[in-house]
């Protein structure tokens, strides 16, 4: 059988999606961090940009983190994490999309802008992209995107929710209580086993922001 190696960082939110896919799935697999601030030499080979993550799968490399969880769902369709009904399964990957184009770089891009004069703007960007969250599940029986099973549109959104308390720390930023879809969803996401195995308090997050909020990143 093909060993599958897999490649992350604990604070990256594009690893902690894959890291979710293979602990739903339950994925034999072998898994070592690498340190961003001081990547091996060897690392080259698999991540010429030293990014994170990376599948290695058997000579093959797998990377970017909608297109591993994809790839995961292919080779080891059991249990499945995207619908069978091909519309329903366009509809995931739209949402996949919505995440990637809009509403992670609003996230992320409130902790990691520097420039002060720009934060409101995202701020309001990342407001306008919860809300359309908030009606897109409001419009589901749940807890979860696509009913009551859970998919990779759940695994896609949720690290940066977990994320959030950096926001709070370093922006004041608090997710609004007007949004009982979002937080019903967060609630049944926590409660998975796959979450409690990966997730970090929001110590670990407001630590690990810290040099990008201050400009130390990269220097």
């Amino acid at each position: 059988m093909t060993t599958l190696h897999f490649y992350y960082n604990d604070v990256c939110p594009f690893a902690y999606r894959v890291r979710l896919a293979l602990a739903e799935k339950a994925i034999p697999h072998e898994a070592q961090v690498i340190d961003l601030q001081n990547i091996p030499d060897w690392y080259a080979d698999i991540s010429p940009t030293g990014k994170v993550p990376r599948l290695k799968y058997g000579d093959d490399v797998v990377w970017e983190s909608t297109v591993i969880n994809e790839f995961l769902e292919d080779a080891f369709p059991d249990p499945p994490l995207l619908p069978r009904n091909p519309v329903a399964r366009a509809q995931a990957r739209i949402w996949i999309e919505y995440c990637n184009s809009t509403f992670q770089p609003n996230c992320c891009g409130l902790v990691l802008e520097l420039d002060e004069g720009k934060h409101e703007a995202i701020r309001a960007a990342l407001l306008d992209s919860l809300a359309t969250i908030e009606k897109a599940l409001s419009e589901t029986p749940g807890p979860y995107w696509q009913g009551d099973r859970i998919s990779l549109v759940d695994l896609t959104y949720y690290p940066f929710f977990e994320h959030m308390p950096a926001l709070t720390e370093y922006r004041g930023f608090e997710l609004p209580g007007s949004l009982p879809g979002i937080h019903h969803w967060l609630e049944a996401m926590q409660a998975r086993p796959s979450v409690q195995a990966n997730r970090r308090p929001p110590a670990f997050y407001i630590e690990a922001y810290k040099p990008y909020v201050e400009g130390r990143m990269g220097k």
